[in-house]
């Protein structure tokens, strides 16, 4: 990240929001809206003074509400740029951080600004969010203090996180003895996302094994579906963490109940035995599942992009063009396509700026010219062949004729094959040029709406 912001030739904007997009591919106008931080980005140095001076106190969005911070704050530790940023929804305009700030970069009359570009090629990574399971409290997260995701506990275990790398019961501030993580939730459910979430495997083996070197007594269980280690070396890694007396049980818990004396007790069926038990835990960790984040929605209605049915964006195709989205020149990688593990993210994201990059290396654009053409005289604005395409390569101008956007056109032919006025047809493909070609070849002169079929030899 370091690297990227000092580069030449990579201007980063942060803290900014895309708000309008047109153009073609090549040529794209994009207008950026950069929200102001109340801090000149000139002068801020990122020395953090202002947020010791600062008197108000919240809930740390980055450390998962586990810890705190002030109402001038540096997002995360390794944020890049690293700047200062007021919240202005809890600030108090004490104005200690303006009087505290050496280099004088505190700016409250701050506003908007707003950026035009224009790009030849846009690559989305959005990113991820995780299963907001607030919102269904499963497990009585949000209710028990002493139930946590598999994230709240990454930032326990993290030397500069909220509790310096150790892991304490946020009830009592106690050390854990016995600890059960359930995996798959928000994922593999009907009632959440059918989906598999891919990482929540291997997060919850690594945290695991951080909890045993950390502390070797503490006893572990982890209730799963099925064990899903498919990258290279992952099921050594799970055979690894077995070695080290972590329990794993297969069944999940259905349900949870506080205890008199602080623990919590789960009661799950044990599916290999096909009986139903209870055990007692200190600390409950939730191996929650990978949602769209908001960002991605967002540039759906922007850009217009598609969508599947689990709210992540589209690619042409799984295999052959996995980050080719139907606008050429826009492409996607990491998990604003789905879920991935960060080898399978940085993979993607090398495929698409190498797409990126080849599009643009060329001073003409190359199109095949096997696109679908109207033929004005016969179309009727019925809307059919609008709704039928897939790359939204074809809309109804103002006369209710049917237009065709020639670079977002693949020549798939569907169009063709679904106006009831015929039309339509593809360059190179027409349906002349077929009674042609079949005229010379056999003989025989056939009229395709079938009203006459004549034997010529």
């Amino acid at each position: 990240m370091v690297n990227a912001s000092k580069h030449p030739n990579i201007n980063l904007l942060t803290y900014s929001d895309i708000i309008n997009f047109s153009g073609i591919t090549g040529e794209y106008n994009v207008t950026i809206r950069k929200n102001t931080r109340y801090v000149d980005e000139r002068k801020c140095t990122g020395c953090g003074l202002c947020t010791t001076k600062c008197p108000v106190k919240v809930p740390n969005e980055f450390d998962r509400g586990i810890g705190e911070r002030s109402a001038v704050y540096i997002p995360f530790p390794q944020a890049v740029p690293k700047l200062a940023v007021i919240d202005k929804e809890v600030c108090i305009n004490c104005k200690n951080c303006e009087r505290a700030c050496p280099a004088e970069a505190i700016a409250f009359d701050q506003e908007d600004e707003i950026i035009n570009i224009k790009v030849g090629a846009i690559i989305i990574a959005t990113g991820w969010d995780e299963y907001p399971i607030i919102e269904t409290n499963e497990y009585k997260y949000g209710i028990y203090p002493d139930v946590i995701t598999q994230i709240e506990l990454e930032r326990m275990l993290s030397p500069i996180g909220p509790t310096g790398g150790h892991v304490y019961k946020i009830s009592n501030g106690k050390t854990p003895q016995r600890v059960a993580m359930i995996l798959c939730v928000g994922s593999r459910s009907l009632r959440a996302n059918p989906y598999c979430s891919a990482v929540c495997c291997n997060v919850s083996l690594k945290n695991a094994q951080l909890l045993k070197q950390e502390y070797p007594e503490m006893d572990i269980t982890i209730f799963y579906i099925d064990i899903r280690t498919w990258d290279k070396n992952n099921e050594e890694y799970y055979r690894n963490i077995r070695a080290q007396n972590v329990n794993f049980v297969k069944g999940k818990p259905g349900d949870i109940k506080l205890n008199q004396d602080g623990t919590m007790r789960l009661y799950f069926d044990m599916t290999l035995e096909d009986n139903v038990t209870h055990m007692d835990f200190d600390l409950v960790v939730l191996a929650t599942g990978i949602v769209p984040s908001k960002g991605t929605q967002k540039i759906v209605d922007i850009l217009g992009l598609s969508k599947g049915p689990n709210g992540f964006l589209s690619e042409i195709h799984g295999c052959l063009k996995p980050v080719e989205t139907k606008d050429m020149g826009i492409y996607i990688c990491g998990c604003a396509a789905g879920p991935k593990n960060i080898p399978y993210s940085v993979c993607s994201a090398l495929g698409a700026a190498s797409k990126a990059a080849t599009l643009l290396s060329n001073d003409i654009l190359r199109q095949e010219l096997l696109i679908a053409e109207v033929d004005e005289s016969l179309c009727m604005g019925c809307h059919r062949c609008e709704k039928t395409c897939d790359f939204e390569a074809i809309n109804l101008n103002e006369n209710d004729i049917a237009e065709v956007d020639e670079l977002k056109c693949k020549g798939c032919g569907a169009c063709v094959t679904s106006c009831p006025a015929r039309a339509i047809d593809l360059k190179y493909y027409r349906d002349i040029q077929f009674e042609e070609e079949i005229k010379g070849i056999c003989g025989i002169e056939i009229k395709l709406d079938n009203t006459k079929e004549e034997i010529i030899n």
